[in-house]
């Protein structure tokens, strides 16, 4: 070939990696900020599904079925999570950190990030009497056990890791596996977490202490003050927008965060579409819960 034609083929082939870089980010920020519309367009097999399976063994007694923006799941499954397993007293030095929150934020910024996005499986997080189990469709880069002494992490989706590395949901590439084998000790009374790599799934298994087999939700939380602006503020059933004008709040991320995702987790209010948190057509309404509480609160 002459010097024009390799010229040219090389300009077709930066052509075609800029061209699917190009591609690779648009369906990372389609993932990562799309509506539910784009989202079905964009990956229509992508759906991530909690189970609580306390009683009900065979079916579930709680769930959590999620076919919307990834930063919007990340939220809602910590929420999930929050609901339904206690967070033991621990003191890190003179600083008392939360268990809970350092192992499944991890865990579920994995699930999100090393997801394979082209498959049509769920990503499920089941929390069972005994443990808690990942499964995650993905491509295998090795298969069998993972130790966590003997690993080096490797990025699936490297855009979202970044992304939500910028976030603060994660702490660092590879924070995951070493974070989780660190508290999960403690959490559970010396169980260890259990980290597989399947021909198609990503299974992670997580022992839950004797002592965090009683729900959160079956305690009544403490209410702030902004729970309970939300809890009275509630009348019938109320958009976001309708909420917001209530309570006099202008600014969405803040309401949501310090308003309205506690109240949700905490069982207060809850969703007239619980499978489609960001539907045009989203309300909200109190829970029996939270008619109770107001019931016996004082004006």
């Amino acid at each position: 070939m002459n010097g024009a034609g390799c010229s040219h083929a090389l300009n077709v082939v930066i052509s075609l990696v800029e061209a699917r870089e190009k591609t690779a980010y648009s369906l990372a920020a389609a993932l990562m900020f799309g509506s539910d519309e784009t989202i079905q367009q964009a990956a229509s097999g992508m759906t991530f599904d909690a189970l609580f399976r306390r009683v009900n063994v065979d079916r579930y007694d709680d769930r959590l079925l999620l076919h919307t923006n990834l930063i919007d799941t990340f939220d809602l499954l910590m929420g999930f999570v929050e609901k339904h397993l206690n967070d033991p007293f621990h003191l890190e030095g003179t600083e008392r950190i939360s268990l809970r929150e350092r192992i499944f934020r991890e865990l579920i910024s994995n699930l999100i990030a090393h997801r394979e996005y082209t498959s049509a499986a769920p990503a499920t997080m089941t929390i069972h009497r005994d443990r808690v189990v990942f499964r995650n469709p993905h491509v295998p880069h090795i298969r069998g056990h993972l130790d966590p002494a003997h690993f080096t992490p490797f990025p699936k989706n490297p855009t979202i890791c970044r992304f939500m590395l910028q976030l603060g949901r994660y702490e660092q590439i590879g924070s995951g596996v070493y974070n989780v084998s660190k508290y999960v000790p403690i959490y559970s009374n010396g169980g260890k977490p259990q980290f597989d790599e399947q021909a198609d799934l990503f299974v992670t298994t997580i022992p839950l202490a004797q002592d965090t087999e009683t729900s959160p939700s079956e305690v009544t939380p403490q209410v702030t003050p902004q729970v309970e602006n939300v809890i009275r503020g509630t009348v019938g059933e109320m958009t976001r927008s309708e909420l917001m004008g209530v309570l006099h709040l202008k600014d969405r991320m803040h309401f949501a965060r310090e308003y309205l995702l506690p109240a949700l987790n905490a069982g207060f209010i809850e969703m007239t579409i619980p499978d489609k948190p960001n539907s045009r057509l989203q309300k909200y309404r109190l829970t029996d819960k939270g008619r109770a509480w107001l019931a016996s609160a004082k004006p």
